[in-house]
């Protein structure tokens, strides 16, 4: 037993796989194990916070040099609207500071970006509206608390830009870490199958919400009105227009919306067939029937903002629209803390599967027309553009919606990590430790700290820049 855990804790020096996941212990064994490591590694060690030794500055500079240099500027502009913005953008500063903290060495596939925006609604294949996880570029097999840590400081920064006072939002960290806690031992009783097909429609949101938080019942019931409208069509009537030969095209609107050079353009459509081999033949007979009407380059997202990000417009044989997103899959900001810009590169054709699979995994029922592909060098996946999306407008949120917030996404991250094999180590680790809320959430407001110092030293930089 021993031999096969240390054979996982090597996982993060290989190539993404997630062969590491699949143990033949059983759960009573990896629950065994999980206890050994509560011992081994308490909680105390894993929550001990450790003052970054880096220059932010240096380190967002080198994540840049790879994006496109025109989108910097507005970059900058979304990144610096405040801390948590900040946050979100700098994924890579964060994932350097965790790789010099000690893990709890139980590895899993995570989100890797689990902050309260990266949680949101979206659509299942028979078109029920779901709530999740819901940005996948830095998915890996990973530690546990790696997830819990950002989900934590993300709610610190919002809850601080929200004006609660400070025992207010360490009263949401705690209750936050619970109903982390809560979501690992509901999954931990739960079968196998049952805990592959659960899923959390918006329905059962406005079930478990308490009957005084009025503010989170409207807003849900706005979100389950607004979201099914959110289609094909609707982004083909805001972003398109006829051109002079009557076809209907993207609108250009730089340097957010710019059109592709015509080798661009063609590299594209030449690559095309390798995505369709990467969804399921059903898909594919429904993609014969439409061609590729229109490309554009259209940037989304904060930390996203500024890689290589477009829109394809196909349209159909009977007039209908789709609109796919194709996005830049870049290696995860944690590998490129590791790894050397040539070894990095090396990975560049495996990190479009590597998100859709851990999209697949953590999100229980993911867009069919999810698939990867590669071209000009660099390594794509592609999914609908705003199936059905919507999210929580966190600033909008008074406290008690904000906590109930926080909770919702707690629990149904447990249970997205749930879904890997090694996860019953997690129930054991936690059923072992003590004072685990506290620490955790101590370590979150210790961590928030530095994002304030790191916000403050980058502003000082682009100040000095202009």
């Amino acid at each position: 037993m021993a031999e096969k855990l240390n054979k996982v804790k090597k996982f993060v020096l290989q190539k993404f796989t997630i062969d590491k996941l699949k143990l033949n212990d059983d759960k009573d064994q990896l629950i065994a194990a999980g206890k050994g490591k509560a011992n081994e590694i308490p909680v105390s060690k894993i929550t001990e916070f450790k003052p970054g030794k880096r220059d932010v500055v240096k380190m967002i500079k080198s994540e840049e040099d790879k994006m496109i240099p025109e989108l910097i500027p507005l970059r900058h502009k979304r990144m610096m609207k405040n801390t948590f913005s900040f946050f979100r953008g700098t994924a890579g500063v964060m994932s350097y500071d965790l790789l010099h903290e000690t893990k709890a060495q139980i590895p899993i596939m995570i989100c890797g970006d689990a902050h309260v925006n990266n949680f949101g609604f979206f659509a299942s294949p028979e078109r029920q509206l779901l709530f999740g996880l819901n940005d996948f570029d830095e998915t890996r097999v990973g530690n546990w608390e790696v997830d819990l840590k950002r989900l934590l400081v993300s709610a610190q920064l919002a809850g601080e830009i929200n004006g609660y006072d400070e025992k207010d939002i360490k009263d949401v960290l705690n209750n936050t870490v619970s109903a982390y806690r809560a979501g690992i031992k509901y999954s931990d009783g739960l079968k196998l199958m049952d805990r592959f097909y659960l899923a959390y429609n918006i329905d059962d949101l406005l079930d478990s919400i308490s009957d005084n938080d009025k503010q989170m019942e409207k807003l849900l019931k706005k979100i389950a009105k607004k979201a099914p409208k959110n289609n094909s069509d609707k982004v083909v009537k805001k972003f398109t227009s006829k051109n002079d030969d009557g076809k209907i095209v993207f609108t250009e609107n730089p340097p957010r919306a710019r059109r592709i050079t015509d080798q661009l353009y063609t590299d594209f459509i030449k690559a095309i067939p390798q995505y369709l081999r990467s969804v399921s033949q059903d898909v594919q007979v429904l993609l014969s029937n439409f061609r590729v009407s229109d490309i554009i380059r259209y940037s989304v997202g904060v930390g996203s903002f500024g890689t290589r990000c477009y829109l394809l417009l196909l349209t159909g044989r009977d007039g209908s629209h789709l609109v796919l997103q194709v996005k830049e899959a870049l290696p995860s900001r944690y590998n490129l803390t590791r790894l050397t810009r040539s070894n990095a590169q090396k990975q560049a054709p495996e990190e479009g599967k590597r998100i859709i699979t851990g999209q697949r995994i953590l999100q229980t029922f993911s867009d069919p027309f999810l698939g990867s592909m590669n071209f000009d060098g660099r390594s794509f996946y592609v999914r609908q553009y705003r199936d059905m999306k919507d999210s929580v407008d966190v600033d909008k949120l008074d406290l008690d919606s904000f906590n109930a917030y926080t909770h919702m996404c707690a629990f149904v991250l447990a249970v997205a990590h749930f879904q890997s094999p090694t996860a019953p180590m997690i129930y054991g680790y936690i059923d072992e430790s003590k004072k685990f809320d506290k620490k955790f959430a101590d370590w979150a407001s210790d961590y928030s700290k530095q994002v304030h110092n790191d916000y403050e030293a980058y502003r000082k930089y682009l100040e000095g820049e202009n």
